[in-house]
């Protein structure tokens, strides 16, 4: 099956460090408002495109953040459960991240054909191409435009 790994902030949604929001969290439907008034709102499209890569991939997370602070804005979403295995950790080792996923998956006895890593940003690439060099990059925002575009071009995907 293939492996689809997902960046949070600036990704899924148009806050660029969820860390610093503070609970409680308020949702009024695709935003969530914190207990100082800070939203963090789900890009267009994100909750339709989960729902459907769900049962076509294995989801995961690779995200630069505190765990204890993110995991309950994805719960507040609902699409906290659609990832297998999230690496929500606050350090910028996504390549670590991700090989870790990788082992517990097999762990668990997935066999992954394919790593797709999808990331607003760049700035992490190099290291890791460099310690995983068969993963494929969707520069989101740059290759695609929105979460519809990403999905016609996972479909693509699929064919190949």
């Amino acid at each position: 099956m293939k492996l689809l790994v997902l960046d949070l902030d600036g990704t899924l949604w148009d806050h660029q460090d969820a860390s610093r929001l503070v609970p409680p969290f308020q949702r009024n439907g695709n935003e969530i408002i914190d207990a100082y008034g800070n939203k963090l709102r789900l890009f267009d499209g994100v909750l339709e495109f989960l729902e459907w890569a769900k049962d076509r991939f294995i989801l995961s997370i690779a995200s630069w953040n505190v765990k204890e602070l993110v995991r309950p804005i994805l719960e507040e979403f609902g699409i906290w459960e659609y990832f297998l295995f999230p690496k929500i950790e606050y350090h910028p080792n996504k390549a670590d991240m991700i090989l870790r996923t990788l082992k517990q998956l097999k762990s668990a006895g997935y066999e992954v054909s394919e790593i797709i890593y999808v990331d607003d940003r760049t700035i992490h690439l190099g290291d890791i191409k460099k310690r995983i060099p068969n993963l494929r990059f969707i520069h989101m925002w740059v290759d695609v435009k929105s979460f519809e575009e990403l999905r016609e071009l996972l479909e693509d995907c699929e064919v190949i």
